[in-house]
């Protein structure tokens, strides 16, 4: 059976609903960012899919543990890895190919569904909306083929050339109570963010076609 490893931003992260996905077909195992640098590298190379999850973190760190982070990264891609990015996780992947990261000069956030400006039509088919929860954004880099542009930040979904290598800004994996708990941890509202009933409505209304949309995806690429 081929395992995954799903990499975390949280000591104590809901892992959504990818982890009830990936258990119908493979072996999971997750780890906390700041454990990588504990654990022989060379003993995390023997998977067959890594998931990078989103946090609070910005990938402009300067820290020991992104740093590590990012030489981990450097590793799977030199190894041909199959690599998912989701939120920081994409922002990580997209820095390393020369993107910036940054934040709307407005000082406008993305928190709430958001239609899909769909580059993909195929890639994305099924699916119109998408949870966004970030202040920061992806700008392009030539490594990139643009699957979806973004709104107020260039670019919501990516895959580098040549490579098993994907990029999400948006969380496919959400469900209500991690929706709720997240909603519940932002200090202030900045423009952009919408009410948490709306975020609940538009979540039970595109929930079960992301979800399908979600476990399609992996189970075709986890080969």
């Amino acid at each position: 059976m081929k395992k995954v490893l799903l990499i975390t931003h949280h000591e104590t992260s809901n892992l959504g609903i990818i982890s009830k996905i990936l258990t119908k077909k493979y072996l999971i195992t997750s780890i906390y960012y700041k454990n990588i640098n504990i654990i022989n590298s060379n003993d995390l190379l023997g998977f067959s899919a890594y998931i990078f999850f989103g946090g609070k973190m910005s990938a402009n760190s300067s820290s020991k543990t992104i740093y590590t982070e990012f030489s981990f990264l450097k590793k799977l891609i030199a190894s041909n890895k199959l690599i998912i990015g989701i939120c920081l996780g994409a922002q990580l992947i997209a820095k390393i190919y020369g993107s910036k990261i940054y934040k709307n000069k407005n000082n406008f956030v993305e928190i709430g569904y958001r239609k899909l400006i769909k580059n993909d039509l195929k890639f994305f088919s099924n699916v119109s909306s998408m949870l966004q929860f970030h202040n920061e954004g992806i700008g392009f880099n030539p490594y990139m083929n643009v699957l979806a542009f973004g709104r107020i930040f260039e670019i919501d979904a990516f895959k580098i050339k040549s490579k098993k290598i994907y990029g999400f800004q948006f969380h496919p994996e959400i469900n209500q109570s991690m929706i709720e708990y997240w909603y519940s941890k932002l200090s202030f509202k900045k423009q952009g963010t919408d009410n948490i009933r709306k975020i609940l409505s538009d979540h039970k209304k595109y929930k079960e076609k992301n979800y399908k949309w979600l476990s399609d995806f992996l189970f075709k690429v986890i080969k």
